[in-house]
């Protein structure tokens, strides 16, 4: 009986997907094992209506640190976690403070300051609540503070040291920790890099032009390696360069235009994994295995310099470059991916049309759930119990908040 109901939903799984012939399908894409491609012609099971329900906006004295003034990937917004109580915990890196709402949107209070001390902040890049705690990372200490959500007080601050095993691994022996994510049970998918990027002409150790490959490993917090590689990353980001008179030029931030890598855990432990100028997503086991892979063929929108141009000031460093780079010739298909607490995922996708961005819902086999179009001030950051929490921007004043939205599905 097992084995019959597994082949019935094997079949029901290949249902949704078209088989390709290796020539549809982009070179380097050919040889990703135990891959589904769809259709692009794939339909939605389900429609989605997001209904606005509360903002949530931080008192005067932040409120206007609330804004993103670069073009840039990088923003204040550090994370957004959601208790059982429904209340909602904002990571702010701009004011290195954890801000708290009730679920109906009330600034109840902040926690964590500027500093060195326990519960104090140089830097806050990920949050995740696990078993009743509230875990912060500050990469720039590369500490984690840990609060209890009772009595939202630290039960511990510890700086992660470089890995006491490192050692043990040759490959990647003498290289550099990088990178720390938080994992549900608490412990970490942390990356590995050979070299920082260097872009200095003429350095030696000049590196732009040579991979800069990241390797990851699931440590605990005692900084001990305990898994064997999971993954490698063969680049980061893509970087512009343009030779400007005597001046060489190019951007240290990600800009939205060009390629990355982006990395997602869910809350039962997958990784999911994407280069965005792609529609492929890979996707590891809890224990650091590999599961499976999919993909959909997406028409991609073209980059237009002019266009570009407009996205930034006059004085931008960055507008420099993109004047006199060459350019891709296409933007990247995926701008954002989040998991929700179904461990679906969410993905906004780059589209042709003006002001919007078209997001997908999708189960962890790749099997489209959900479409639908939103305008592209609107990023959402959090999906838990039927609501989502949006990053919404003024389009005139940049000025930012968290929205929280329905999410009805039918």
């Amino acid at each position: 009986m097992i084995e019959k109901n597994l082949f019935i939903g094997i079949l029901l799984f290949l249902a949704g997907c078209t088989v390709h012939p290796q020539k549809d399908i982009p070179e380097h894409i050919r040889g990703v094992k135990n891959l589904a491609v769809f259709s692009r012609d794939t339909e939605p099971t389900t429609s989605i209506k997001l209904v606005k329900e509360a903002t949530f906006e931080a008192p005067d004295k932040y409120s206007l640190d609330w804004y993103d003034q670069t073009v840039s990937f990088y923003s204040w917004l550090a994370g957004i976690e959601i208790d059982d109580a429904g209340r909602v915990f904002i990571a702010d890196n701009k004011a290195t403070k954890i801000h708290v709402f009730s679920s109906d949107g009330k600034y109840l209070q902040s926690i964590g300051d500027k500093g060195t001390g326990p519960g104090e902040y140089r830097g806050i890049t990920d949050t995740r609540i696990v078993s009743n705690k509230l875990y912060v990372f500050d990469f720039l200490q590369f500490r984690t503070t840990v609060y209890s959500l009772d009595s939202l007080k630290v039960i511990k601050a510890e700086n992660v040291k470089p890995a006491v095993n490192q050692g043990e691994f040759d490959e990647i022996k003498e290289w550099l920790r990088w990178r720390l994510l938080i994992r549900n049970d608490g412990t970490y998918l942390a990356g590995f890099r050979k070299h920082r990027l260097d872009a200095r002409v003429g350095s030696p150790t000049y590196n732009l032009d040579k991979a800069r490959p990241k390797k990851y490993y699931f440590m605990n917090d005692k900084s001990k390696i305990i898994s064997d590689e999971i993954f490698e990353i063969k680049k980061l980001r893509e970087i512009l360069v343009a030779q400007v008179g005597n001046r060489h030029l190019s951007n240290f931030r990600p800009l939205p235009f060009l390629g990355k890598t982006i990395i997602t855990l869910s809350d039962n432990d997958y990784i999911y994994t994407a280069w965005t100028d792609d529609f492929l997503i890979k996707v590891y086991g809890p224990k650091g295995n590999y599961v499976r892979a999919f993909y959909y063929p997406f028409e991609k929108k073209p980059i237009r310099r002019e266009e570009l141009l407009s996205l930034f000031h006059k004085d931008n460093r960055n507008r420099k470059v993109v004047e006199h780079a060459e350019l891709p010739k296409k933007w990247p298909v995926i701008y954002s991916m989040i998991t929700d607490d179904q461990n679906q995922l969410w993905l906004s996708t780059i589209v042709d049309k003006a002001g919007v961005r078209e997001w997908w819902v999708l189960e962890n086999t790749g099997k489209l759930i959900a479409k639908f179009s939103w305008p592209d001030n609107r990023s959402i950051k959090a999906v838990k119990d039927g609501f989502a929490y949006a990053l919404v921007t003024d389009r005139e004043t940049g000025q930012q908040k968290v929205v929280k939205y329905r999410v009805k599905m039918k």
